[in-house]
């Protein structure tokens, strides 16, 4: 029972399928469809333009387009590549350049600085020699103003000797000659 269900269903199949009428197909008219809208089957042969390949070449031209559309984004975006490729190298190089500078400006106070530390330390050392010095001659006139001060003194001593010496002579030879 089941082997003569299946044998009919797929007889009615096959049969059925050639007498299918397709909506876009046109209408089943006095024994044939009706092919006056299907531009497949045009016969009219005095018409200049052809559809079947005005189709073709619209879609060639698309094609084109989109190409020539595509080239030309990737054309942009090569050139917005190069652009940024070149600023980021720009930058790049002033950044290498501004440090340098820097470094540059950064060693010049470091030489400033340690040439004032230099120069400070010259003349702390120049003012300790005038000091040294001025201290020396100081005490070296101070050693022969006190030297000269001795033998002032020493003079005066040794006059005030010698007069109380000669005074104590004058007076023995008045005793004697009295």
């Amino acid at each position: 029972m089941a082997k003569k269900l299946i044998i009919l269903s797929v007889a009615t199949t096959f049969l059925a399928v050639g007498c299918v009428a397709f909506p876009e197909d046109g209408g089943y008219h006095n024994g044939g469809y009706d092919d006056r809208y299907d531009r497949r089957y045009d016969r009219n042969y005095d018409s200049s333009y052809d559809y079947r390949y005005a189709h073709e070449r619209d879609r060639q031209r698309w094609e084109y387009q989109q190409r020539q559309n595509r080239l030309e984004l990737e054309q942009k975006k090569r050139e917005l590549e190069r652009r940024q490729w070149e600023q980021n190298r720009q930058q790049q190089t002033d950044w290498e350049r501004k440090r340098r500078e820097q470094q540059h400006q950064q060693e010049q106070r470091k030489k400033v600085v340690e040439q004032n530390r230099k120069n400070q330390a010259e003349w702390d050392r120049k003012k300790r020699d005038v000091e040294r010095q001025r201290l020396e001659q100081h005490r070296d006139k101070s050693n022969l103003q006190q030297h000269q001060k001795v033998q002032q003194q020493d003079r005066s001593q040794q006059k005030r000797w010698n007069e109380h010496r000669q005074d104590r002579e004058k007076s023995e030879a008045q005793r004697q000659d009295r």
